[in-house]
């Protein structure tokens, strides 16, 4: 694949250049005098999500506090009722599409094939039919794509009737692109192109179980500026379109160094971005996550330049949209032999369980508080993933279970001093806070159970924890060796934080959250003072 994508796009160039000599190749773009439009409408972070979910999202930390985006979520979902699901997405997508027939694109931003119950049972498989009956034109691998065995992805890629692109995914060992960097698609009288840019820190999260560890990311901001020289000196586009997995925050950086980029859409970080950013001639922006989004840029173009832009983030609410028939019997299809087993019933909840919240969330409470009780440990690590249905009070089904987890994800057990473990928190939280987009690693901070940590951001680096105790109000001990059950995280593996009799239980977490909550039913949402800023008291 990547010797012919390189011969491909070389000798295409060699050839153009002697059409164009001899005068029998005549660009397909617009005359100087007239402008064209064009229409890109795009999705991100679906995460597998075939059906409507409910969807809490982020509150936002303020200097009084934090102020809430969301309000009464409980009574705001009455109103609301579930979003996102593919059925709807595709009616939105054709309503946008049908109205500049033979002028749109539709993009993918990535963390689409992998992250829900179902993608645990059908392995990504209908996501990509899906998208193939929509009519999706390309797309870049986000991180939790790699969370498939490398013959697994590669053959969603194959199974795909567009384009899956990403400049900076390359083999280990020659340096050779393993995927097609970028692809061209004429869209009316316009010629664009789109490139791909993965996650760069794919191989420093825990997808590297998975199909990761074949192969090396990066921010690689040279080769992106070579690229996009030959892009425009061999293809000749009107407009260089990123369709980028690095996080909104990363791609405004990333585009304020990197010149020639018209328009960046942004995934990763699952920002609901309703007006975009422009930096450096780039117009960058993000549509949400788990399909509760579309967005919608209507750009002019004229003499390979943008105009103008009109731009809509589009909400997809299963109560006013009505579903595509044929992508609804896909998506019953693809429940079909899992739809009794996900069904079940395992318990109740009271309260509301979130996953999004950037320092704890009642969803991160739960799953440490179980991790910890059912396997005895003083303290429990689990990822802050930032994807995840929210859970509504009342009945909690196996599907539930499986949308929180959707990974065979085993528990590892082990013991670690007191000081390795503050190295650890404090390597965390520099990286979910960094001042520098590209030195900001991960989601948000690190769920965890069995320790109540003060916090204080104005500190120098590596000194931003304050005070640790333990949950019962002890004194938390540098020479002290604690136990530590995880799920999903490689802290065990890492010599810097000095693990010692490291146990693979064979214990699927997804499987032992089920029977916790079998046996603990109802389960309570809460949030409470494990993980706390420094309030200083002196006036």
């Amino acid at each position: 694949m990547v010797k012919y994508a390189s011969f491909r796009n070389t000798f295409t160039g060699h050839l153009l250049t002697l059409l164009l000599v001899f005068g029998i190749y005549q660009p397909t773009t617009a005359l100087a005098s007239e402008s064209e439009n064009i229409r890109i409408i795009s999705t991100n972070d679906i995460h597998a999500y075939l059906r409507p979910i409910y969807y809490r999202y982020q509150d936002e930390p303020k200097p009084w506090g934090t102020q809430s985006i969301e309000g009464d979520y409980a009574k705001k979902s009455e109103y609301e009722g579930k979003t996102g699901g593919m059925a709807y997405v595709a009616t939105v997508i054709d309503r946008f599409r049908s109205e500049k027939p033979g002028k749109t694109l539709l993009l993918d931003s990535g963390d689409t094939w992998h992250g829900s119950g179902i993608a645990v049972f059908d392995r990504g498989v209908s996501m990509v039919k899906i998208m193939n009956k929509i009519g999706y034109d390309a797309m870049v691998p986000g991180n939790w794509e790699y969370f498939y065995s490398k013959d697994h992805l590669l053959d969603l890629i194959e199974q795909a009737d567009f384009p899956v692109v990403a400049y900076n995914l390359v083999d280990k060992d020659w340096g050779d692109p393993i995927l097609d960097q970028y692809t061209i698609k004429e869209v009316g009288n316009l010629r664009v192109a789109i490139i791909g840019m993965t996650y760069p820190w794919t191989a420093l999260t825990s997808s590297i179980v998975g199909a990761a560890k074949w192969w090396k990311f990066g921010i690689q901001e040279s080769e992106a500026t070579e690229l996009i020289e030959r892009i425009r000196e061999e293809e000749s586009p009107d407009l260089i379109v990123f369709i980028s997995h690095g996080g909104y925050g990363y791609d405004q950086k990333f585009a304020q160094r990197i010149d020639g980029i018209d328009i960046l859409i942004s995934g990763h970080t699952h920002n609901a971005v309703y007006e975009p950013v422009i930096w450096n001639d780039t117009i960058i922006y993000e549509a949400g996550a788990h399909a509760e989004f579309v967005s919608v840029l209507d750009v002019e173009v004229k003499n390979k330049k943008i105009k103008s832009y009109n731009y809509q983030l589009v909400k997809v609410n299963s109560d006013y949209v009505l579903a595509d028939p044929e992508i609804e019997k896909m998506v019953d299809e693809a429940y079909r032999p899992y739809e009794e087993m996900l069904s079940e019933v395992i318990g109740q909840g009271e309260g509301i369980f979130f996953r999004r919240d950037y320092w704890q969330s009642t969803l991160g409470n739960l799953i440490t508080d179980a991790l910890r009780s059912t396997q005895g440990t003083d303290i429990s690590l689990f990822p802050a993933w930032r994807y995840g249905a929210t859970l509504m009070p009342g009945p909690i089904t196996v599907e539930d279970i499986y949308n929180i987890i959707p990974t065979g994800g085993q528990v590892f057990t082990y013991n670690m001093p007191g000081k390795q473990i503050k190295i650890l928190l404090e390597n965390i939280i520099d990286a979910v806070t960094n001042d520098d987009a590209y030195s900001r690693v991960g989601g948000d901070m690190i769920r965890f159970s069995g320790l109540s940590i003060v916090y204080d951001l104005a500190n120098v680096q590596g000194e931003r924890i304050v005070s640790i105790t333990t949950s019962d109000g002890q004194p938390f001990l540098a020479d002290k060796v604690y136990s530590i059950a995880s799920v999903n995280t490689r802290f065990q593996n890492n010599p810097l934080f000095g693990a010692t009799d490291v146990v693979d239980t064979g214990k699927v977490f997804a499987e032992v959250l089920i029977e916790y909550i079998r046996a603990n039913s109802p389960v309570k949402a809460a949030l409470d003072a494990r993980i706390t800023p420094r309030r200083d008291t002196v006036n």
